[in-house]
């Protein structure tokens, strides 16, 4: 079950890390004027189920510098290894590829696909790209790399009010939005050539600096396919999914199908109806099963196979 993040609690917390509502860094270089030893007290709300204890502060905030003003080629400019990993997002017609070289370095961009604002982010300790929306409560919010670990995953901070944010919840943990979700938008991770063959009008990011490719470095045995819906998480194991064995699973009353897309070689969702048709695409989470389980500790399935999607 996902952790319940409705309820707000009010009691201080104290964090060590740098001024809570930072100044807008450097587009490019990320850089963050503060200091490490300033110490800051966020007197609250937090969110209910949250836990300092699980919280470490390792870095300033955007030590890691995310990418806030992204710049993207052609696919036909993009240079990039056949088997580097990519996160493809289509909104409408726009549609747009965040090699998982330049993620890994940067781990966060703040961007705009097909009118909607969007965060993509991707934590390395976990193995989890994921596509949120940064509107959050009626406004749109511009994200920060928190330099912080909830549970051994990635934090982000709003620049708005400083609030923080938990990367694989998608939800504020402290701070005056304690308890607001973002919601998270279908992704495909998957290799260059898969991506680009079936979408070849996207456009790729790029950066100024150079990044190391994170090519061939595909999910697993060790990663699970997570799906939440509401308040239920239900994963299964990432090399269960394969191209000819679509699984129907139940997300609580929601019958859910999963499968390998054999023209991008991402794994996808849809939600179906009660005659078996597909409807809405459902986001999936990859992610280590070690670090799924530290948040949905009872998600784990055996898959059920169906012979058709």
């Amino acid at each position: 079950m996902a952790i319940g993040l409705t309820a707000i609690c009010y009691f201080p917390i104290v964090l060590l890390a740098c001024a809570p509502n930072p100044p807008m860094p450097d587009p490019h270089s990320g850089q963050f004027i503060g200091s490490y030893e300033e110490v800051i007290e966020l007197p609250g709300p937090v969110a209910a189920g949250f836990s300092d204890s699980e919280f470490d502060q390792l870095l300033r905030p955007d030590d890691i510098p995310p990418v806030y003003s992204p710049m993207f080629v052609p696919a036909s400019e993009a240079n990039l290894p056949d088997d580097e990993l990519v996160i493809g997002l289509a909104i409408g017609d726009d549609t747009r590829t965040y090699p998982a070289g330049i993620l890994f370095a940067r781990e966060m961009v703040n961007d705009v696909v097909g009118g909607v604002p969007v965060l993509v982010s991707w934590c390395p300790r976990c193995y989890a790209a994921l596509v949120h929306d940064r509107r959050a409560d009626g406004s749109v919010s511009v994200f920060g790399n928190q330099g912080a670990l909830y549970k051994g995953a990635m934090t982000w901070f709003d620049h708005e009010t400083g609030s923080v944010w938990s990367q694989p919840l998608g939800a504020a943990l402290a701070g005056p939005r304690a308890g607001a979700t973002l919601s998270l938008i279908p992704s495909q991770l998957t290799t260059w050539s898969d991506w680009s063959a079936s979408h070849p009008q996207t456009r790729v990011l790029v950066v100024d600096e150079p990044s190391q490719p994170f090519r061939g470095r595909r999910p697993g045995p060790d990663h699970v396919v997570g799906v939440v819906i509401g308040d239920t998480a239900v994963a299964l194991p990432y090399d269960q999914i394969l191209p000819t064995m679509p699984h129907e699973i139940k997300v609580g009353d929601i019958s859910v199908t999963v499968w390998r897309d054999a023209h991008s070689g991402a794994i996808q969702a849809k939600q179906l109806h009660e005659s078996g048709n597909q409807r809405r695409e459902i986001p999936v989470l990859i992610a280590y099963r070690s670090a799924w389980l530290k948040f949905h500790p009872d998600s784990l399935i055996g898959p059920t196979r169906e012979p058709g999607r």
